[in-house]
């Protein structure tokens, strides 16, 4: 039975971005030959480059980087990528000939743009010469920082179609970004937005943090008005989330009522300035509707990731390196990627069983406005997705509405995407996060 008031609770458990999450990931009794896995008719994937460095670590931050950096270590790492990306052209093999098979390439981090030119050069370079990946053709997407963008690294970036980039801003207060030891000076802010509003990029993404210590409406409202004024295609809204092995953790409290006032004034705002909201935290300029509004058929792509902390999916096997949150033991697993000398098999990850399969595919539909398709979901799985009582739930309490055959979140069901989407974490999952040991 499904408590309501614990689901009302609190909208800002945990952020539901990928699921298993990587805390339930195990070593594989039998490590997985990449080329059997990879070896079928594929198109249509998405390359992952995972750059976990930082100039500094924020207070709310424990994804999987570090900012104790020299540039030995980003050289060493750079050409450790481009032994991978070499690995990877032995795995697809004869598929890569005269075949883009890579439809978006995707920098994250951490933050990419904390490599030199010369370092993002190679690995660009390298795409191209081992993988066959035609820039013209494929969407190359990278995340930045103010800190670490200038002309000179977006001019490079443009050289190879650039798509998307994205930036994390959290805040134009000075007093905030301290409070949530973010240290990227106001002025860079500036020069680093008004670099990207001055040159043609399709897409622009701006990030944004609301909950902050001390943040107020007004201050808040400013944020948003100085985030609109750049006319950016994509700005994504993040509640300030309070996790354990963080600089915040014994810092800081989460004020709930605030962040939902917070959340609520920041929709109201944005869809009245021209905005669409396609999930809890993604929000789309309507001139950009045809590239930006979701695509229902997204969950279904593969995806190949490479560096320490990439995970890759292959239908139902996911993989990746092992994860960790604590500086120490993030350092040592990206030692030892440096010392890596196995890329043709996968040791560490997850193996969805159809239970596991079936959570994922209706969590991440109800959390996007495309919402879940009922016949969709019999063909794929064979079955009525109501076998999953927590959808009934969801429609007698307004999270989702039924519209013609899908499941769609209402207003309420978009405010609560987090709560909601733990309901869909399976037994196995949860206990394997709670007994996750780095």
């Amino acid at each position: 039975m499904i408590d309501i008031k614990e689901v009302l609770e609190d909208p800002y458990k945990n952020y539901i971005y990928s699921y298993p999450h990587k805390m339930s990931y195990s070593k594989f009794d039998k490590k997985i030959n990449l080329k059997d896995l990879w070896n079928d008719d594929i198109s249509d994937l998405t390359l992952y480059i995972h750059i976990p460095f930082c100039a500094n670590k924020c207070g709310y931050c424990n994804l999987f980087s570090t900012s104790d950096i020299n540039k030995d270590l980003l050289d060493k790492y750079s050409y450790k990528l481009i032994e991978e990306i070499k690995a990877i052209e032995e795995i697809f093999g004869l598929k890569l000939k005269n075949n883009n098979l890579f439809s978006n390439i995707v920098f994250g981090g951490g933050t990419p743009t904390i490599l030199s030119e010369l370092n993002l050069k190679n690995i660009l370079e390298a795409l191209k010469l081992y993988l066959n990946i035609d820039f013209s053709k494929s969407k190359l997407s990278i995340e930045t920082s103010p800190k670490t963008l200038n002309k000179s690294k977006l001019e490079l970036l443009k050289e190879y179609n650039l798509y998307r980039i994205s930036i994390g801003i959290q805040s134009f207060n000075e007093n905030e970004l301290i409070n949530i030891n973010r240290l990227e000076p106001l002025d860079k802010i500036d020069e680093s937005l008004g670099l990207l509003k001055n040159n043609k990029i399709k897409i622009r993404n701006l990030d944004l943090i609301y909950g902050i210590e001390n943040q107020s409406l007004e201050s808040f409202e400013y944020n948003l008005k100085k985030a609109i004024s750049y006319n950016f295609e994509e700005i994504y809204l993040y509640p300030l989330y309070i996790r354990e092995e963080t600089y915040l953790y014994d810092k800081t409290k989460k004020n709930i009522d605030k962040m939902k006032h917070l959340y609520d004034f920041a929709c109201e705002f944005l869809i009245k300035n021209n905005y669409i909201q396609t999930s809890m935290r993604n929000f789309i300029n309507k001139n950009v509707k045809k590239e930006l509004y979701p695509n229902y058929s997204c969950q279904e792509n593969n995806m190949i990731g490479i560096g320490c902390g990439a995970r890759s999916y292959k239908d139902n096997i996911h993989y990746s390196r092992k994860y960790a949150r604590l500086n120490k033991n993030i350092k040592n697993i990206i030692n030892d990627y440096l010392q890596e000398n196995d890329f043709l098999h996968a040791k560490h990850g997850f193996n969805l069983n159809l239970d596991e399969s079936k959570r994922r595919y209706i969590q991440k539909s109800i959390l996007k406005i495309t919402g879940l398709n009922l016949d969709d979901f019999k063909n794929k799985f064979n079955c009525d997705p109501f076998e999953y009582k927590e959808l009934e739930f969801l429609l007698l309490n307004q999270f989702l509405i039924k519209e013609g055959n899908s499941l769609i979140p209402t207003k309420k069901g978009l405010a609560y995407s987090d709560s909601i989407g733990n309901l869909f974490i399976s037994n196995t999952v949860k206990n394997k996060m709670l007994n996750f040991k780095e």
